[in-house]
């Protein structure tokens, strides 16, 4: 820029002559001239010294013994560098006619006699030296132009690439979204639309049409609505939205619009930009939503109603606070089972096989055979899983006090099955106790037989109690069609008792584990390492993602496994998988309480509920390294055998 001063580094004056004396000479003539001098008493040192450095103006004698003058002007005009530097020659001798073209002729800028006059020398140096300060000065100056200019021209490109960037993410955005645009103009009563109209409308419109041939599309309740909307958004100052209605291929569809308009400078042609979104879904949704609030509003109620209900009749028939309090909640926590069953299934139904586990593994006692469950895969609706919930829970709570599972030895049998008759299908249910005391007739009905009672009664079923000797029977028989359905081939199990932290086995673990552990938690992993270690065992891991503990799974070498069931966003049943396909110890680590989310056949696996208890991991290690032990022993029997 003007004004500007341009740093130029201080210029360097080569003077060649093979005599020293000459050298001092022209070196006292130049002095002050803000510049380096530079002797050099041979050819081989003057090129070495342009090798080196930048030289401004060479001062140069003809005649010398290894090279002459001339000779050295034109090797150094051969190289691209020092093309255009100034020579000037200094001659006693040679100074014919010829001697001066050919001394211009290999590039010399001008040819000085001796004796030299200094101030003429002096001057003749000063004037190629600012010469060559101002072709340096230029230079730096065309280079910053150029410079600046390319850096401009990079900018307009990369503000004209994000620019088209732009509005191609603007085009993705809206095609993506769903999005149409469109421009209203009110003098010519024209609409310009984008490209994916026809999309969003579910009509096949032109890309720009009439007002009035889009009010077609319109629904004929809110085509006046929509004229209205326009005639308003032509002089708004703030963007206006209307919901109004399309009918097109697909039927009616809801459109969210909005609009604002703008000026093109003549206040009386406003122009109108506006959006168009689909909200058919949303509108959908809001009614969906609706609904689900009116039926969670009544649920609610009639939960409160039913337990205000069990209250009253708990209360009526209790003898004491305690016994109150006690019954309350274990018919509140029935509900609470049945309900959450029901919800795992969205409220489409309940399982009856995991309706009577979940009602009767709490209370097994030491037998293995007390509780016997045989029966087909049943789905019962949502009504009668819960009324079903709380009679299972009066007939198991009233077995354990009074009546089979009260005593050693006692036993209780619950089946059911599809009974086909010429009024369609029925389902009969059926407990049996039996090894138990003496069963007699309760001398007043008290609730639990109220509760069987009702239930059975809002079921659209019959039931039937008989108070044998050897035990209490309890039959019910309903409609198949309207209260359940078969959902599968038949079932039988022993209910299971409650997972209790597993026992250390009687006999040691024969020395250290290697244990693979996968944990995404860094901390929880961390402290399981550290305990382990502690314990003498090796660590294999530990993993965080499910793609390392599956390599880690499949191809290392180790003893038993500790393995998380949620990785992040991952499950880890396929590591499972492998081990299980290895035939390897393994117990799944989980902070839920149950593992429905995983494959049936995996549930049954040791699991350690976090947090952890260092005595449970001990012994669930102790567990699992008996077991890889056992695993050898009979792998090696095999062989042997083999």
């Amino acid at each position: 820029m003007a004004g500007e001063t341009v740093s130029i580094d201080p210029i360097n004056i080569l003077l060649v002559d093979d005599q020293p004396g000459k050298l001092l000479t022209y070196e006292a003539i130049l002095d002050g001239l803000d510049a380096t001098l530079i002797k050099a008493t041979t050819a081989e040192e003057a090129l070495t010294a342009l090798l080196k450095t930048d030289i401004a103006v060479i001062l140069m004698d003809v005649c010398m013994p290894d090279l002459d003058g001339f000779e050295l002007a034109a090797m150094i005009r051969d190289h691209p560098r020092h093309e255009k530097t100034a020579v000037i020659f200094i001659s006693a001798v040679r100074l014919e006619t010829d001697d001066l073209l050919k001394g211009y002729r290999t590039g010399a800028v001008d040819y000085v006699s001796v004796p030299v006059v200094p101030e003429i020398l002096k001057a003749k140096v000063q004037i190629f030296a600012e010469l060559y300060r101002k072709s340096r000065q230029l230079d730096t100056l065309n280079a910053e132009l150029e410079a600046r200019v390319q850096q401009r021209a990079q900018q307009l490109e990369e503000s004209h690439a994000r620019l088209q960037e732009s509005e191609e993410r603007l085009r993705l955005a809206s095609e993506a979204a769903k999005l149409a645009t469109f421009e209203f103009d009110q003098k010519a009563q024209t609409l310009q639309w984008s490209a994916n109209i026809s999309e969003v409308l579910h009509s096949k419109l032109p890309q720009h049409q009439t007002f009035e041939s889009f009010i077609a599309f319109v629904h004929e309740d809110d085509r006046e609505m929509v004229r209205s909307y326009v005639r308003t958004t032509n002089y708004a100052e703030t963007t206006a939205e209307l919901e109004f209605r399309v009918t097109g291929a697909r039927g009616v569809a809801w459109i969210l619009a909005r609009a604002r308009a703008f000026n093109t400078g003549n206040a009386e042609t406003p122009r109108v930009l506006g959006t168009l979104l689909d909200i058919t879904d949303r509108k959908s949704a809001e009614s969906h939503q609706q609904l689900l609030m009116a039926e969670l509003d009544h649920r609610v109620k009639n939960i409160l109603a039913n337990v205000a209900a069990i209250a009253r009749l708990s209360s009526s028939n209790a003898v004491s606070v305690g016994s109150f309090a006690s019954a309350l909640d274990g018919r509140i926590h029935a509900m609470s089972a049945a309900h959450d069953l029901l919800r795992q299934s969205s409220w489409t139904g309940v399982d009856l096989h995991e309706l009577v586990q979940g009602a009767l593994a709490p209370f097994r006692s030491r037998s293995d055979n007390d509780i016997v469950v045989d029966g087909e895969r049943v789905r019962l609706t949502s009504k009668f899983g819960q009324s079903m919930a709380l009679v299972l829970h009066e007939l198991v709570t009233n077995a354990v006090k009074h009546g089979a599972l009260s005593e050693p030895g006692g036993r209780v049998a619950v089946e059911w099955a599809r009974i086909v008759t010429p009024d369609g299908d029925k389902i009969r249910f059926s407990w049996q106790e039996s090894g138990g005391p003496l069963c007699t007739k309760p001398e007043r009905n008290g609730f639990g037989l109220a509760v069987i009672r009702s239930a059975a009664s809002e079921c659209g079923g019959v039931a039937e109690m008989n108070f044998a000797a050897e035990g209490f029977q309890f039959n019910f028989h309903g409609d198949l069609s309207s209260r359940a359905h078969m959902v599968g081939t038949r079932h039988i199990a022993i209910v299971p008792k409650p997972r209790a932290p597993l026992p250390a086995p009687n006999l040691a673990v024969p020395g250290p584990c290697r244990i693979l552990l996968v944990e995404d938690e860094a901390l929880i992993a961390m402290q399981l390492q550290i305990d382990l270690e502690a314990d003498g065992h090796t660590v294999v891991g530990p993993f965080a993602q499910l793609s390392e503990g599956l390599k880690a799974a499949a191809d290392s070498n180790f003893d038993i496994a500790l393995i998380d069931i949620n990785l992040g966003a991952d499950n880890s049943a396929p590591i499972a998988e492998i081990l299980d396909r290895r035939r390897i110890p393994f117990a799944f680590t989980t902070g839920y309480n149950d593992l429905v989310f995983l494959p049936p056949r995996l549930r049954d696996y040791p699991h350690l509920t976090k947090p952890y208890n260092p005595a449970e991991v001990k012994d669930l290690v102790a567990h699992l390294g008996h077991a890889a032990e056992q695993r050898r022993s009979a792998e090696s029997a095999s062989n042997q055998v083999a």
